[in-house]
């Protein structure tokens, strides 16, 4: 995978957090896999990428941390379940940072648009892309909490 592909990603959800509830994410690890791998999520929204670069990238987060998102998302507004509302402001935040990130990609000349985002739940899930393709997993934290984002991407891609 192109380090220029990743970084964009990466600057995307750190400037969505700053943008939409004033956190500061902090990259705090870098793990390579190059095939499927289990993690810990409870909560993943999947968003795939298509265009000159092809993949799919992946939010990992608890429920504690989506309540605090859905707050953010809706001003303030206290969020204190895991429902619909916080469901719908998790795959929002996959949508904006997908957005952003799409936009840096464009300005460096790399063609790309994110699909509609699907949650899945669950304490441990296996992660595997088809076809296989390597996975970065980037870790964070920030007062709210720890959140990954997984990246993999077609190294075909035109980047």
């Amino acid at each position: 995978m192109d380090s220029r592909i990743a970084n964009q990603f990466i600057l995307a959800s750190i400037e969505v957090f700053r943008k939409t509830g004033n956190v500061t994410l902090k990259k705090t690890g870098l793990e390579y896999f190059p095939s499927s791998q289990k993690i810990n999520a409870g909560i993943a929204t999947i968003l795939g990428v298509t265009g000159d670069i092809k993949g799919q990238f992946i939010i990992t987060l608890n429920e504690q941390f989506a309540m605090k998102v859905a707050s953010a998302i809706l001003m303030g507004v206290p969020v204190n379940t895991y429902d619909e509302v916080a469901e719908s402001a998790v795959c929002e935040l996959g949508n904006m940072i997908g957005g952003e990130a799409s936009r840096l990609l464009h300005e460096a000349d790399l063609k790309c648009d994110i699909t509609v985002p699907s949650i899945v739940r669950g304490k441990e899930m296996e992660i595997a892309f088809y076809p296989v393709a390597p996975m970065f997993i980037v870790h964070f934290s920030c007062e709210w909490g720890p959140i990954d984002l997984i990246l993999s991407f077609d190294n075909k891609s035109k980047a």
